[in-house]
């Protein structure tokens, strides 16, 4: 679920933003709120995306040109090829508002932290490995500071403590004639 990009709310108020014209699949056109035709014009490539132009040639003679757009050429439309399945997202994503609105209490708030609270507004290291590392540290220390405010740090530190004697002591008896043999048998003793 995403939430569409708002157009230029001056289109949005007149009534002249993309969401207002309808796309007709069967004559590949779309139809502007005044009823004209846009009309196929040209295939394009941007961001690595398929996208199809359509124009309106008849934007002299509806009289809103001024609130429509401030092109020479007049009205554009842009439809990238996966048009269809952003439109079934933004549909799905109109349903499920109220999970939609969830979203923003639980997952915008590590991000609002990483950001305000820690400093992190960009990465400092450059490559895919080395940003994904950064990244890792960054929300470890985030989920740190999180443990350390819901636990405090004397139960945290008692809890690590509990875990690394805990593993410690499987390692030790899985390991009974190595520790013997170097004579560790006062570690062996404590932890057993």
């Amino acid at each position: 679920m995403i939430k569409k990009q708002k157009g230029k709310q001056e289109k949005i108020q007149n009534g002249f933003d993309k969401i207002n014209f309808q796309y007709d699949e069967a004559n590949d056109v779309y139809i502007c709120p005044m009823g004209y035709r846009l009309e196929f014009k040209w295939n394009g490539k941007q961001n690595d995306k398929d996208y199809k132009r359509y124009t309106c040639k008849n934007y002299m003679d509806c009289g809103k040109k001024a609130s429509c757009t401030s092109s020479q050429g007049g009205r554009s439309v842009t439809r990238i090829k996966e048009e269809e399945i952003l439109e079934m997202i933004d549909k799905n994503t109109i349903n499920k508002n109220d999970i939609y609105r969830k979203r923003g209490t639980i997952v915008e708030h590590p991000f609002g932290t990483i950001k305000r609270h820690f400093g992190y507004t960009y990465f400092l290291t450059r490559g895919l490995d080395s940003v994904n590392t950064e990244g890792c540290f960054i929300c470890l220390a985030y989920n740190f500071k999180r443990l350390i405010n819901i636990m405090g740090v004397k139960e945290l530190v008692w809890r690590f403590k509990e875990a690394i004697c805990l593993k410690l002591s499987i390692y030790f008896r899985n390991h009974q004639s190595v520790i013997k043999s170097t004579k560790s048998t006062f570690i062996y003793n404590f932890l057993v």
